[in-house]
């Protein structure tokens, strides 16, 4: 729960008693003392064997991939104890933001490794030292209580009120954690535990508590899941092009080949051009079956253009849940949770920008665009784009970048044969994680 990425580390049945030899004195690293990486990787592997079967915290890591967990939790102690090893998963306030850790939960943590660190026989000291080093993490992870909306006595007896139609034990338990999540004012967390009850009882059991978890939330989406097959190739970073997906019938006498910044300097990420003619009519794009899935904990592609009416689906290869929503004025939406090549489709049919995010993974987010666009391209990085047949004449460009608010507008004229330009786009976006799906902020506990 406290690290996100990295490569498993090797398994050793070695025993982490610490026996500091004669001539180790204060100064001597935490690490040596503690000896070294051996002993580390079986400490870490007991706290959380012990975290697991902790009521008090263990729900947290229902969707976590533990082996890579505990390879980054070696990292991570190895670092902070003065070790060779380099941490390779995310900074503390990071790694957390959007998962409305309590104090309580905190607690039962640091609780747990001290029963390990009891378990190994580490000698006071460095078991003192080890416990002091969590202290200044407390306010980098845990959510300050203003930003915590507890659910109210009305609605929590609603959810309380079905706790008698759920007969599976397993699906019991979630619900009593997430009506206790609910009532500590963790919402998110709380609407992911009600998701996950639906998923083992059925969404039709518990609808009468729905309302408790998911008020203020976008429209559920709740259209038959799909299998996609789980070798399904990967989607490219960016989708949409006219010239790709509606070449014209005969070559027009005009090409335009460009590059997008962003305030001057080069693109970093994805951005898309879309041009209009400035005068007469032009043909409709038709619309289109789309992708965009959930792989690695990224979506892909990170950039998708589709004309208005166009269906996308959005199944995901990874085997933790992930929750694909928009708060997007265009068309906001909550496709639930699922797993293992599961996958929802929706129908676009609003023109406008749509940005996803995942209510579970705070990093992941990407674009759909829905344009009426009759030339469109989108852009990675620094790379050039190119329109291989256009009408020469006056055009209106809108062009966009993923640090851009807005698109911005240009007039742009096309010469008969290849013509040249720079877009140049304002970055001023938000940066940081996404609001989650009730709007709520994902930016670190230390930053507003």
């Amino acid at each position: 729960m406290i690290a996100c990425g990295g490569k498993p580390a090797s398994q050793t049945t070695t025993k982490a008693v610490v026996k500091p030899d004669k001539g180790t004195t204060a100064a001597t690293a935490l690490y040596d003392r503690l000896g070294g990486q051996r002993a580390i990787v079986p400490v870490v592997d007991d706290f959380v064997n012990r975290v697991a079967a902790d009521a008090r915290i263990n729900r947290r890591f229902l969707n976590t991939d533990i082996p890579r967990l505990k390879s980054l939790l070696v990292e991570f102690v190895c670092m902070a104890t003065g070790g060779p090893c380099k941490y390779s998963g995310q900074d503390m306030e990071t790694s957390h933001a959007g998962m409305e850790l309590v104090d309580e939960e905190f607690t039962a943590l640091v609780e747990d490794l001290a029963a390990t660190l009891d378990k190994f026989k580490v000698p006071v000291t460095e078991k003192t030292e080890l416990l002091g080093a969590l202290g200044p993490l407390q306010p980098q992870i845990v959510t300050p209580k203003d930003r915590l909306k507890p659910a109210t006595d009305a609605q929590l007896a609603k959810a309380t009120a079905t706790l008698d139609k759920i007969t599976d034990d397993a699906a019991r338990e979630l619900m009593q954690a997430a009506i206790l999540a609910a009532k500590r004012g963790q919402r998110n967390y709380a609407d992911q535990l009600f998701s996950r009850v639906e998923v083992l009882v059925g969404a039709q059991v518990v609808a009468a508590a729905a309302p408790t978890f998911r008020e203020g939330a976008p429209q559920r989406i709740d259209t038959p899941l799909k299998q996609m097959p789980k070798d399904t190739p990967p989607q490219p970073k960016t989708v949409g092009s006219s010239d790709e997906e509606n070449p014209s019938a005969t070559q027009l006498p005009g090409s335009l080949k460009g590059t997008i910044t962003v305030d001057g300097k080069p693109l970093d990420g994805v951005g898309l051009v879309m041009l209009y003619p400035a005068t007469g009519n032009y043909a409709k794009r038709a619309a289109k079956y789309r992708v965009v899935e959930q792989r690695n904990k990224q979506f892909s592609p990170r950039l998708l253009a589709i004309p208005p009416g166009s269906t996308v689906a959005f199944p995901n290869f990874d085997g933790v849940y992930h929750n694909v929503f928009s708060l997007s004025a265009t068309q906001p939406f909550d496709i639930g949770i699922y797993k293992d090549g599961q996958s929802r489709e929706m129908k676009f049919d609003k023109l406008g920008l749509v940005r996803l995010g995942c209510n579970i993974h705070a990093k992941m987010a990407s674009y759909i665009f829905v344009i009426d666009a009759p030339a469109y391209v989108p852009v990675e990085g620094a790379q050039e784009f190119s329109f291989r047949s256009l009408a020469p004449g006056r055009y209106k460009a809108r062009v966009w970048s993923e640090h851009s608010a807005q698109p911005a507008e240009l007039d742009l004229a096309i010469n008969p044969g290849m013509n040249h330009t720079t877009f140049d786009v304002k970055g001023d976006a938000e940066t940081g994680p996404s609001a989650d799906k009730f709007g709520r902020t994902r930016q670190p506990a230390g930053k507003k």
